[in-house]
C-alpha cells in the first residue's frame, strides 16, 4: 500500500486511551468519519491484539474495506490471529479480486483451511478465479457486475439495480446479457435512470461492446482499458460469455507492477520482492546473482581485447588515458537509446513495425550526438597529449561507437518482442557491458590505423 497522509493520526492517542478502557461504542465511532485506506495506514502502530479487538468491533462491509487496503503480510498475519468464525465473514465479504490476490500469496494447505469457513457459493467463485493465471484477464477480473437482460424494460432493470447493485464496486456500466449469458450490449447508469420506464433495454443499449478475452495478459489489458479510456471493461470467454469486469483500479495496479518489474529488469536487478526492508539480505542476494555473474563473464572479454592490443598500449600510453571515457559513454547512450525504446514499446508508442525507422533515427541520433562528444576528446587529446593524430582516433573512436550504441539500444528491445521476450530483460547493465567490448575492439582498430602501430 502507498505511503498517504492519514487523518486518523491527529486522534492516534485517544484511540488508544479507549483502547486500554475497552470503550467499544466510542472505539466504533471515532474510525467513521475517516476513509478504510486512513485507518489501514494507521493499523501498522497498533499490537495484533489491538487489531484483532478493533476488527471484532467493525461492521463486516468496514472491516472488509479495511482489511483490503493492508499490505499481504499485515493481511495473512490478521487471518491468523482472528477466530474462525470472524474470519469467514470477512474472507467472504472481500471483494472477488482483492481475495484472489490474497490466495495467491498463501500455501496449499492455508487456501484450503480458508475455503472451508467460506460460504460454498464464495468458495466456488475462488477456485474459478485462482484457475486462471494471475497476470491474465481472469486472475485479474472481478465477478461482481451489474447485467441486465435485453428483454427488459427500463423500470425492471432499476428494481434489479436497487437489489443488486448495493454490494457491487462498479456499478456506472450496466451489461446487458442474453439467456444465454452472453454479452450483448452495455449501457450507462446515467442513460438508464434518464430513460422512460417502459423503455426497453435493446433499444437503449450500444450493441457489440468492447471486451476483453479472459486469456488475455494483463499489461495487454491496461493498454486496452488506457486506449478506450474507459472505467471498466467486461472480461468473456471464447463463446462471448460475460466472465467478469476489470476496473480502472485494477489497471493502476497492473500498471504499477509491471513498471517495477521492468525497472527491476533494466537495471539487472532480478526479480521484485514485495518489501524491500522486510525480504532478507541472502534473498535479495540471490536474486541478484545471475545477472551479475553473466555480466561478470562478459566484462571478461574486455580484458581478453586489451591484453589482445597490449602492443598498442605500449606504443602509446596515453591511448589508456581514454578508455574510460570511451567505454562509459558508449554505455550510457545505450542506455538511453533502449530506456526511450523499452517505454516506447510498454505504452504502445514503438510497434514492431517501426524496427527500421527506429534504428534509423538512432543512427541520426548517434552521429548528432557523437560529433560534439568526439570533438571534446579531439580537443583534450591536442591540449594535453599535442598529439592530432590521438586526437582524430579518440574522434573517431567516439562517433562510431555512440552511433553503434544508439543502433544496439534501440534495436535489442525491438528483437526482444519479436521473439516473445520482456523488452525490458535487455537491461542496462547487459547492454553497457557489450559496448563496452565493442568500444574497445573499436578504439583499439581505429588507434592503430592511424597512429600506425
Amino acid at each position: 500500500m502507498e505511503k498517504i497522509y492519514s487523518r486518523v493520526y491527529l486522534v492516534l492517542p485517544e484511540i488508544k486511551q479507549l483502547l486500554l478502557e475497552r470503550k467499544k461504542d466510542e472505539l466504533k465511532e471515532v474510525f467513521e468519519d475517516y476513509e478504510p485506506v486512513e485507518v489501514a495506514q494507521v493499523l501498522k502502530d497498533f499490537s495484533l491484539k489491538d487489531k484483532v479487538y478493533l476488527f471484532s468491533l467493525w461492521g463486516i462491509d468496514f472491516a472488509a474495506d479495511v482489511f483490503e487496503k493492508l499490505d499481504e503480510e499485515e493481511q495473512i498475519e490478521l487471518l491468523g490471529a482472528i477466530d474462525d468464525a470472524r474470519k469467514g465473514k470477512l474472507l467472504n465479504e472481500l471483494a472477488p479480486d482483492e481475495r484472489v490476490d490474497l490466495f495467491e500469496e498463501l500455501s496449499p494447505e492455508m487456501v484450503k483451511r480458508f475455503l472451508s469457513i467460506m460460504t460454498k457459493e464464495e468458495a466456488q467463485e475462488v477456485r474459478e478465479l485462482l484457475a486462471y493465471p494471475s497476470t491474465s484477464a481472469g486472475g485479474r477480473m472481478t465477478t461482481e457486475f451489474v447485467s441486465v437482460r435485453e428483454d427488459m424494460n427500463v423500470d425492471e432493470a432499476l428494481k434489479i439495480l436497487r437489489k443488486t447493485a448495493r454490494d457491487i464496486e462498479m456499478v456506472y456500466y450496466i451489461y446487458v446479457l442474453d439467456r444465454k449469458d452472453k454479452l450483448v450490449g452495455v449501457l450507462s447508469l446515467k442513460e438508464l435512470i434518464t430513460a422512460e420506464p417502459e423503455d426497453k433495454i435493446s433499444d437503449l443499449m450500444h450493441i457489440n461492446p468492447i471486451a476483453l478475452p479472459v486469456d488475455m495478459d494483463q499489461e495487454d489489458v491496461a493498454h486496452r482499458i488506457a486506449n478506450y479510456d474507459f472505467l471498466s471493461l467486461p472480461v468473456v470467454d471464447k463463446n462471448r460469455k460475460m466472465q467478469g469486469i476489470i476496473t480502472v483500479d485494477d489497471v493502476i495496479d497492473i500498471i504499477r507492477e509491471e513498471n517495477t518489474e521492468d525497472m527491476y529488469k533494466f537495471g539487472a536487478a532480478g526479480e521484485h520482492s514485495e518489501g524491500y526492508v522486510k525480504v532478507g539480505s541472502l534473498t535479495i542476494a540471490k536474486n541478484r546473482l545471475t545477472w551479475l555473474t553473466v555480466l561478470a563473464v562478459a566484462g571478461f572479454f574486455s580484458g581478453i581485447i586489451m591484453q589482445r592490443f597490449e602492443f598498442a598500449l605500449e606504443g602509446v600510453v596515453a591511448l589508456a588515458f581514454y578508455i574510460p571515457v570511451l567505454m562509459d559513454t558508449a554505455g550510457n547512450a545505450g542506455t538511453q537509446a533502449a530506456m526511450t525504446v523499452v517505454r516506447g514499446l510498454a505504452i504502445g508508442e514503438v510497434k514492431l513495425t517501426d524496427i527500421w525507422k527506429v534504428v534509423k533515427k538512432e543512427v541520426l541520433i548517434g552521429g548528432l550526438l557523437g560529433i560534439p562528444l568526439g570533438g571534446l576528446g579531439f580537443l583534450r587529446a591536442i591540449m594535453l597529449q599535442r598529439s592530432s593524430l590521438l586526437g582524430i582516433s579518440v574522434a573517431f573512436s567516439m562517433l562510431i561507437t555512440i552511433m553503434a550504441a544508439t543502433s544496439l539500444g534501440s534495436i535489442l528491445p525491438l528483437l526482444c518482442r519479436k521473439i516473445k521476450l520482456d523488452p525490458a530483460v535487455v537491461s542496462g547493465p547487459l547492454i553497457t557491458t557489450i559496448l563496452d567490448i565493442f568500444s574497445l575492439f573499436v578504439y583499439f582498430s581505429v588507434s592503430i590505423f592511424f597512429l600506425s602501430l
